[in-house]
């Protein structure tokens, strides 16, 4: 092969333009005369590599074994592989659509069933992944792209590891920080799940258009391991309970208190928007509307004869002098009358891993920061208003009792002097 950057050919694929470029290679768009379709040619400049090319091009090769036997209608295709001294390039389906990563530059937040149907079609895919052996390790709206009609596709398998793979042992961190799980930060071994941690994070962004752990690489890493993520209601007020109850499964530090699979994520999805809608035998229809609706600004309203939804403790919003239950992995955590940052009153009293609507601040970090105690609540998991505020003087009614019982002994007695 010649010098690619002059030639219009690479292999058999006639190259009619650049569709991405990056620090080792061009993505171009192709066409295959042979096969009458457009293609994406993904190459790789073997002078880019540095020491660790080898490496990085078996990585590669990889990616373009793990693609070819690939064939499901969420994950991108791969036609071809070649190399020669200088270059190594694969040709794939192209995708006439664009990244999540630039619809959430776009969109985010989303309307929540057209982001619920996205997350769906993800864990589709995914759930196929991991029934052949392949963890994906690097989920993210970059590496998802989605047509014009709503159909989601997962591409680039650049780092994706097969239970055959020596490539990526335990103890090296490969992907993305602000989307990895926390045992794929410390190195740890890691399975479906920890993609699944990953749609948690694709999914919290794509509601509120915040990613749930912020800051400098360091920062994130050590507050994905460490820290909780802040309730996504708190940033979207439109987002109800069962929606924070979500993310508290789906983005749990310990795997096994996560979904255990991506049919079980779904499942979830489907029991959420059913919870919404109060309308069971929707929820799956609800949830393929949206992507019918074709990038409509809101999400299709539920039927106007449907019923109230349904409430529980769980679901049900608490009354003002209601206590706040804090259930599942946060039982026993505080919660905040009062911001420890700006002193904003929150009524009902806000849970630990909730922002401050008046400065921002997350509360257990103002907390942390400030060396104000928190309320804590009682025995249970269960905390009240009284707990979390000053302790109160008796009342007036039981003052002004007494005073009546007062003037009646002294009538009492004055009859008897």
């Amino acid at each position: 092969m010649s010098a690619h950057a002059n030639r219009p050919m690479i292999g058999r694929y006639r190259i009619e333009g650049i569709l991405g470029e990056g620090a080792m290679g061009i993505v171009y768009r192709g066409y295959d005369a042979d096969q009458a379709r457009r293609v994406a040619v993904k190459t790789m400049r073997k002078d880019r590599l540095g020491d660790n090319g080898a490496e990085i091009l078996a990585r590669f090769r990889r990616e373009a074994e793990a693609g070819s036997r690939l064939s499901h209608k969420h994950v991108v295709t791969i036609y071809d592989f070649g190399e020669d001294d200088t270059l190594a390039f694969m040709a794939m389906e192209f995708i006439d659509g664009k990244s999540l990563k630039d619809l959430n530059a776009e969109r985010a937040p989303w309307p929540l069933l057209e982001a619920l149907d996205l997350a769906n079609q993800l864990l589709e895919a995914l759930d196929f992944f991991h029934e052949r052996g392949v963890v994906h390790r690097d989920i993210k709206p970059a590496n998802i792209m989605v047509d014009a009609s709503g159909t989601l596709t997962v591409t680039d398998f650049g780092i994706a590891r097969t239970q055959a793979s020596e490539l990526t042992q335990v103890g090296t961190i490969l992907g993305t920080p602000s989307y990895m799980s926390p045992e794929q930060i410390t190195g740890q071994p890691i399975d479906g799940r920890s993609d699944l941690f990953s749609v948690g994070v694709v999914l919290y962004e794509m509601l509120t258009g915040n990613k749930p752990f912020k800051g400098e690489m360091i920062t994130i890493a050590h507050n994905i391991v460490t820290q909780p993520h802040p309730d996504p209601s708190t940033l979207n007020s439109h987002l109800p309970p069962a929606i924070d109850r979500l993310f508290r499964r789906a983005l749990a530090k310990n795997p096994a208190e996560r979904f255990a699979s991506g049919a079980e994520f779904r499942a979830t999805l489907r029991e959420t928007v059913a919870g919404i809608l109060a309308g069971g035998g929707e929820a799956d229809a609800a949830i393929s509307s949206a992507r019918q609706a074709g990038g409509a600004d809101e999400a299709p309203a539920p039927p106007s004869t449907a019923p109230a939804p349904a409430t529980d403790a769980a679901t049900a919003t608490p009354a003002t002098d209601a206590p706040v239950k804090v259930e599942g992995e946060n039982a026993g955590r505080r919660t905040f009358a009062r911001c420890p940052r700006c002193g904003e009153r929150f009524d009902p009293p806000r849970p630990w891993n909730a922002v401050c609507s008046g400065c921002g601040v997350a509360l257990f970090e103002a907390a942390g920061k400030s060396g104000k105690p928190a309320a804590k609540p009682a025995s249970g998991g269960e905390g009240t208003r009284a707990a979390a505020s000053p302790a109160r003087g008796p009342s007036w009614g039981i003052a002004v009792a007494a005073l009546l019982a007062l003037v009646v002994l002294i009538l009492l007695l004055r009859q008897f002097i």
